[in-house]
């Protein structure tokens, strides 16, 4: 297993991603993250697949959502990825808002057909 392009395969992914958040594709996250995926957000919120794709879809609008740096360390048929996250969402209900810089932390299991985030974990810098 070459981890160098291991890394370089979590990190577009990961652009996927956040391209995915700002655009409210919800097929291209549906298809990233994996059905037992737990999502953690800065402020302690948990969420499984449907309610993460449900806030996504319906009470968050991301405005933008950047990678700084991402570490990749791969261990077999997982990938943790730890970096800084920055984005700007705004709050459906009430158009608050908010700037946020967070460290995470995830882990991507290698599955049949690629790769899925099956944790997310987000702390406020």
């Amino acid at each position: 297993m070459d981890t160098s392009a291991v890394a370089a395969e979590i990190r577009r992914l990961e652009a996927e991603r956040c391209k995915a958040l700002v655009a409210g594709d919800i097929d291209t996250l549906d298809a990233l993250v994996a059905d037992d995926v737990i999502h953690i957000h800065a402020n302690g919120q948990v969420d499984d697949k449907p309610t993460y794709l449900a806030m996504v879809r319906d009470k968050i609008a991301f405005l933008s959502a950047s990678r700084d740096h991402l570490e990749v360390r791969i261990q077999g048929d997982m990938a943790v990825a730890v970096g800084r996250l920055l984005q700007s969402i705004e709050m459906r209900a009430t158009g608050q808002r908010i700037d946020m810089d967070v460290m995470t932390s995830q882990a991507w299991r290698r599955e049949a057909d690629g790769w899925r985030q099956v944790t997310f974990q987000a702390t406020n810098r």
